[in-house]
């Protein structure tokens, strides 16, 4: 199986308050189960834009054919426990949901990707219409979990919600 790392990073004390709300759960791909359909992209991208367009989608899909142990990989956010992306935003419009953990991007960003180079897996990416970074929030409103996750055809195996993930442990990694 794919190692997960978790990130680990102390948080800014200068972040507000919000942002320091506790990381809870995250989405965990398992590409041995993957058959990079892209369904979630497509889901996702209906949800967050009303339109049918993986550029910008909260989770990505990346097939490398020189990679030979796991050529399947996903990109979407570890909703980090330290966040350095909610310490790097300049203008603070990084935060953390209360309710489910997630790490948000509000109406404040400028689209300086900041928040993309504190990362280190370089998730959040610059929407290709607008000055912003995306990047996955768990589709904090919905009360069936990620779109994602409910849409794959392999949900459950490739795509799994872990709503308490940091709140019980590493054990959750084995699909």
């Amino acid at each position: 199986m794919t190692e997960i790392v978790v990130c680990d990073r102390p948080q800014n004390p200068a972040v507000t308050p919000q942002s320091q709300a506790r990381a809870r759960g995250r989405i965990l791909f398992d590409a041995r189960s993957c058959r990079a359909c892209r369904v979630c992209e497509l889901g996702c991208s209906i949800h967050k834009e009303g339109k049918a367009r993986p550029a910008v989608a909260r989770i990505s899909i990346v097939f490398d054919e020189f990679q030979s142990v796991d050529p399947l990989s996903a990109r979407i956010c570890a909703q980090c426990e330290g966040a350095p992306c909610i310490e790097a935003c300049r203008v603070e419009a990084m935060s953390r949901d209360e309710r489910t953990g997630a790490v948000l991007i509000g109406e404040a960003c400028v689209g300086c990707m900041r928040c993309q180079k504190a990362c280190p897996w370089n998730i959040p990416q610059k929407h290709p219409d607008r000055r912003a970074a995306i990047k996955c929030d768990l589709c904090l409103n919905e009360e069936d979990g990620p779109a994602c996750v409910r849409l794959c055809p392999l949900s459950g195996k490739a795509l799994r919600y872990v709503p308490d993930y940091y709140e019980r442990g590493p054990e959750h990694e084995r699909v």
